[in-house]
Parts: structure tokens; C-alpha cells; sequence
């Protein structure tokens, strides 16, 4: 990623750069005088707008449900969910840091099964509603009201909500997927008290 940002900001100094200096406009028939062909060009080009696609892709993914501390599922134990199948709340003193967010455990086993496969245990869509985001809306959550599907957690934020996201577990999961890759929160100032915090 930082290669292709590099790169980027390169070919647009080298760009602004040559439009200030070049003396003359170069006509595109003409660029073979030049050894330049307009394949390269329409290359170049592609190349520039795939990286600041995957740029902007990046700079728009939300980031983890975590309250003013850092601290994610409320405090809530990530491994008490899977493997005890309930919410159980976490001790500050056993906790771990995973793609920014802090989890706190129950116990100095849960934090080690943790920190072995964060991956396994951390919440899906960053901690926040499940249902919520089948519908393309980040929503807080309610650390009672979850379900384990397929061996990852779910979070909600009402039992209604968590009913209606397992009814059809398998539809859902595919729409809150999508939803999660391309989701831009919105540009409002109340945003942040939408999602509870």
C-alpha cells in the first residue's frame, strides 16, 4: 500500500513537473517521435486510478466499535462468546490489542486462546450491529445480544434485530459483507452520536 501511494505522489510530481517545464504540448499522434507509446500512457493512467481507488477504498473503511478508551464489545469477553456461548464481562487486567481496538477477557486463559488467533474470536463488521449493517447502517451494540454463526461472533444491537439477521443467517452474512467492504459513513457532525458514544 505505501509502495503504491510512493508511486502515486511520484508520477503526479513527475506529471506537475513536466506541465510547468515543457515548452510545447505534445500532441498524442506524435509521441512516437518520442519513443512513447499510447499504450503506455492509457496504462499509466490505469495504474494512477487503481491506486487512488485502493487508496480511497482504505481511507473510507470504518473503523472498530470502541468506546472513548479504545476498549471494544463493551468490555465483553471476545473468547467467553464463542467458547462459553455467553457474554461474560472482561477484567482490564487481562487484555489485548487487535486492529486497534482492546479487548478485555475474563480470564488469563481467554486472553492467551485470544492472542494465539485474534482472527477467530474478534467480532464481525469491527464490533458493530450485524443486522444493522445487512441494512448498510452502523449501529451500536448491545453486549447481550449476540450469536456465533459458522464458528465467528455477531454482535447486535436488539434481540429483534439478532432474530431477524438469523433467520436467514446465510443471506444476511453476504449483504452485511458487502455492505462492510464499501461502506462510507456519512458526513454528518451527529454521526458519532448515532453510533452511541
Amino acid at each position: 500500500m505505501k509502495r503504491l501511494h510512493r508511486s502515486f505522489l511520484f508520477a503526479t510530481f513527475v506529471a506537475i513537473s513536466c506541465a510547468i517545464g515543457a515548452p510545447y504540448i505534445v500532441k498524442a499522434e506524435n509521441l512516437q517521435d518520442f519513443g512513447v507509446s499510447k499504450t503506455t500512457i492509457s496504462d499509466d493512467q490505469n495504474l494512477l486510478a487503481q491506486a487512488a481507488t485502493a487508496e480511497k477504498k482504505a481511507a473510507r473503511k470504518p473503523k472498530v466499535n470502541v468506546d472513548k478508551n479504545g476498549v471494544i464489545l463493551h468490555g465483553y469477553d471476545a473468547v467467553a462468546y464463542v467458547e462459553e456461548n455467553g457474554p461474560v464481562k472482561g477484567d482490564p487486567k487481562f487484555s489485548s490489542t487487535y486492529r486497534t481496538a482492546t479487548y478485555y477477557f475474563a480470564s488469563a486463559a481467554h486472553k492467551a486462546a485470544f492472542d494465539k488467533n485474534p482472527a477467530k474470536y474478534a467480532p464481525q463488521y469491527g464490533g458493530f450491529c450485524a443486522e444493522s449493517m445487512s441494512r448498510n447502517k452502523l449501529v451500536d451494540i448491545d453486549p447481550n445480544v449476540f450469536f456465533v454463526y459458522k464458528g465467528k461472533l455477531y454482535v447486535c444491537s436488539t434481540a429483534k434485530g439478532a432474530k431477524r439477521f438469523n433467520s436467514d443467517p446465510e443471506t444476511n452474512v453476504k449483504k452485511a459483507d458487502k455492505n462492510w467492504e464499501f461502506y462510507e459513513p456519512p458526513s454528518n457532525p451527529g454521526f458519532r452520536r448515532y453510533l452511541g458514544s
